[in-house]
């Protein structure tokens, strides 16, 4: 009997045990899927949308250096994160016809103002050769009127000789005398009608000289007007050769970092707007561009809080970078570029300083952009997804960090 009563204590003390364990058990079950459960209802899981399609670029910082003008490379100073100033030269095209050019236009010019000259000067003489003519034939003419005045007189006298000797007693002056003097009345008053003819020759043939002088100086100034005109357009020509010549020397258009060059050696060509190198302006504020498809047009606004994935640094180690979205853009990209792919809206955000000291940002890095757009239950998902409920998701909570730039 007393063998019998142990095992079956042991027993019992047994069965004891495994029946506060399974309550313990139970109880933990019911905690857990109790716990689930409220989470499932009342937790709020953020909605994001991604983009792989994005790097860190210098806002309103990044110059393109693309030559406005095709042309054979005489010269390269293009040196990988070589830091140039705004002005520096980078490449020398070859502009040996446009020196030509403006040489042989440079010695025509100077030519022509030679000649211009000459002109000028012949102008300057004729005016003064007028003058002289115009004094000389005032001087003409008084001389002709003094002759005609010198010439009455001696009509009127000839004229009363005549009367008195037609007057005078037979006898007292002789037939041949009247006629002498009735000839010298018709010779006085011939000569004044010729004095009178004379000085109107005189003052029409200085009219004449007069007009002579004047189309002399008209043509004069038409060549000086034609040489003018021929410097004129000599000057618009050297003026274009030597902006054709400046623009053969392209220069730095911001002062910044070289971030990207191409390998030019002498004698390579260059097409119209090819682009050659990339300059990074000097302390710029750096800034995240993504490309998001179209759809995310009015999910993706400012001020809703993202964080950043760096390519080059794995978020297993490093971690992420919060970020805040500051500008969306509505119109989606039509051709493909550089900058734009087709089908997608532009998005600009800002970031915090990385809480790991390790991370340096800086312009080209790539990386993926996770923008929260909302917030909603895991039952509130599960009801979509199976599209049996269509609750609205809670707007996502305001950005409270303050990046880098905007602490300052």
């Amino acid at each position: 009997m007393r063998t019998m009563a142990y095992p079956f204590e042991r027993t019992l003390r047994s069965l004891n045990y495994e029946s506060d364990t399974r309550l313990v058990f139970v109880a933990l079950m019911v905690l857990c899927i109790g716990g689930l459960f409220a989470w499932s209802l009342f937790a709020k899981v953020p909605l994001v949308k991604a983009s792989s399609q994005a790097r860190i670029e210098p806002h309103n910082a990044v110059h393109r250096i693309e030559p406005p003008s095709a042309g054979r490379v005489v010269l390269s100073q293009l040196k990988l994160d070589h830091e140039v100033k705004e002005g520096d030269l980078l490449i020398e095209f070859d502009a040996r016809a446009e020196r030509l050019e403006l040489e042989r236009s440079k010695a025509t010019i100077a030519a022509t103002e030679k000649e211009l000259a000459i002109i000028r000067q012949q102008i300057a003489n004729k005016h003064e050769e007028a003058a002289l003519t115009a004094r000389v034939d005032e001087v003409a003419v008084q001389e002709a009127l003094g002759r005609e005045q010198e010439l009455a007189p001696r009509h009127r006298l000839a004229v009363e000789r005549e009367q008195l000797a037609l007057k005078s007693p037979t006898g007292s002056v002789s037939e041949m005398e009247k006629l002498e003097r009735t000839t010298d009345v018709d010779a006085l008053r011939y000569a004044q009608t010729a004095q009178g003819l004379a000085l109107t020759r005189l003052r029409r043939e200085q009219n004449v000289r007069r007009q002579a002088l004047a189309a002399q100086l008209l043509a004069l100034e038409r060549e000086a007007l034609g040489a003018e005109g021929r410097i004129r357009e000599l000057q618009g020509a050297i003026d274009r050769l030597e902006y054709q010549i400046e623009r053969k020397l392209y220069r730095a258009p911001a002062t910044g970092h070289l971030v990207d060059v191409a390998e030019l050696g002498s004698g390579a060509f260059i097409a119209d707007g090819q682009r050659v190198g990339t300059i990074v302006a000097s302390n710029a504020e750096v800034r995240v561009r993504a490309r998001f498809p179209k759809e995310v047009v009015g999910l993706i606004q400012p001020g809703q809080t993202a964080r950043l994935k760096l390519d080059g640094y794995p978020m297993t180690i490093y971690g992420t970078v919060p970020a805040r979205v500051t500008a969306v853009g509505t119109e989606p990209g039509q051709t493909a570029t550089p900058e734009a792919i087709p089908g997608t809206v532009r998005v600009e955000l800002k970031f915090a300083p990385p809480d790991d000291p390790r991370i340096q940002l800086s312009h080209g890095m790539t990386l993926t952009v996770e923008v929260e757009v909302a917030r909603a239950s895991p039952v509130a998902l599960l009801m979509r997804a199976v599209g049996e409920w269509n609750p609205q998701p809670e707007a996502p909570p305001t950005s409270v960090f303050r990046p880098e730039a905007e602490a300052r």
